[in-house]
């Protein structure tokens, strides 16, 4: 008996242990998943390039943020410590214009159209690549994409799925607009940044983002110890229009409707699939894991749920989700629907393909028909695509393209080994399923479970 008690509280220590391996791996793949900062400059284009006979421009910028740096464990009995910017990396691409561009501006008069992508977890400003040349192509003046504080190039040790990403996202718009003057944007967001775009956009966040501006000008903190210092250090209360104001439309792929609640989904996947644990134990485990959050990032997952934002959203928008999505399923972007402010045009294209992969063509025809609808593009500006490259510029960034002066090569893309490089990173961008396995894989760990 003496050694089959000991038995037992070995096997009970191993358990402990491998929980406590597990918790701590888990939260690590919320704050702290993958970082794609492994590309390089020259990956996001030519700084000028031609495409369908259209000039274009791409220009980096460093933005000053509202979030901060927070204080570490050791930080906290610092007396002198105080909180620090954080400096964001975006890149605009805007097609060089002339007297008789249609889309152009005189002295900021006339509006302009953009469209903001917006990258999803464990992603970066290069997820925008593969839509890029169908973006350009539908004549817009610009298209711009950040990486997020804690993702990509820019800095912030952790990402927030949302709670500080839509702060991100109102200094990307303001400065937009401060340097492109009378603008109209649609968002488009993938994943994590589809749940950003949702949840800044609505009334709630805008409240905030106004009470952080007041707060700026005593430079002062707020109560989550965060300085609200504006992009570029300007005081971004003086701008004419607020950011809101010049959002016409939000394209959704992927959003999650409430953080909490697809936490609760993983763990009932991995009691479907033959884990053992009762729900007393995955609501403890929940609440411990949002503390940890809470201590380490400075944010609360309960916080992070767009559907309290969406009965006040006042703009369209197009969902888009794959029916195979086992990561966020369909029932998200449903959801979001169904609470979506009464009178505002949804609508939602399911489409065969998991989380992360490619969408088909069908999609891709209505993100078409929702730009020209809701940024009132005329026919004028789009550009002429040639039958040659309808099935593959989509997928390929205009510079792939060579061209000479009588001919569009328009089927033969480029094939430097930068862009051999590239089409290997889109691959690795955003939540693959590789690392949706390894997520399911760390709830069997931390429930005492795992190999």
């Amino acid at each position: 008996q003496p050694q089959q008690k000991q038995g037992l509280f070995a096997r009970i220590g191993q358990n402990i242990a491998m929980a406590q391996k597990g918790y701590e791996q888990l939260v690590h793949a919320i704050i702290r998943p993958p970082r794609a900062d492994n590309y390089t400059v020259n990956q996001l284009g030519p700084s000028e390039f031609t495409f369908l006979s259209q000039r274009f421009r791409r220009e980096d910028v460093e933005l000053t943020t509202q979030n901060t740096t927070h204080p570490t464990p050791e930080d906290k009995d610092n007396k002198e410590w105080k909180p620090q910017p954080l400096k964001m990396q975006a890149s605009i691409w805007t097609r060089l214009e002339d007297d008789n561009d249609s889309n152009a501006s005189t002295n900021g008069a006339s509006k302009k159209t953009m469209v903001v992508y917006l990258h999803g977890n464990a992603s970066a400003r290069l997820e925008v690549l593969p839509q890029l040349s169908f973006l350009l192509a539908q004549g817009v003046f610009g298209v711009a994409s950040l990486d997020f504080t804690g993702s990509g190039k820019s800095d912030g040790e952790y990402v927030s799925l949302g709670y500080y990403e839509r702060y991100d996202l109102e200094t990307m718009l303001q400065y937009l607009q401060q340097t492109y003057g009378n603008l109209e944007i649609v968002l488009w967001g993938r994943s994590m940044g589809a749940s950003t775009a949702l949840m800044h956009a609505s009334h709630k966040t805008q409240e905030q983002i106004l009470l952080r501006e007041e707060s700026s000008a005593g430079n002062s903190t707020t109560d989550e110890g965060i300085d609200n210092g504006d992009a570029d250090g300007n005081d971004s209360s003086t701008s004419n229009i607020r950011s809101t104001t010049i959002l016409k439309g939000l394209i959704c792929d992927s959003p999650f409707a409430s953080l909490p609640l697809l936490c609760e989904e993983l763990v009932e996947k991995a009691r479907s699939q033959g884990l053992v644990v009762p729900g007393v134990v995955v609501s403890v485990a929940i609440a411990i894991i949002a503390r940890s959050v809470r201590n380490r990032a400075y944010f609360d997952i309960h916080e992070i749920s767009p559907i309290d934002h969406t009965p006040t959203l006042p703009v369209p928008a197009l969902f888009v989700c794959g029916a195979d999505d086992d990561f966020i399923p369909p029932h998200h972007s449903e959801r979001l629907i169904e609470a979506y402010k009464q009178g505002v045009r949804t609508n939602l294209f399911m489409v065969p393909g998991g989380h992360n992969d490619p969408r088909p063509e069908v999609v891709f025809e209505a993100v078409r028909q929702f730009l020209r609808n809701e940024l009132k593009l005329e026919e004028g500006v789009t550009l002429n695509v040639p039958s040659s490259i309808e099935d593959s510029y989509i997928r390929h960034p205009p510079w792939a393209y060579k061209r000479n002066p009588k001919i569009f090569q328009a089927h033969t893309p480029s094939q430097s080994s930068t862009q051999k490089k590239q089409s290997v990173d889109q691959e690795e961008l955003g939540m693959t399923k590789e690392r949706q396995d390894d997520i399911q894989n760390k709830i069997h760990t931390m429930l005492g479970q795992g190999s």
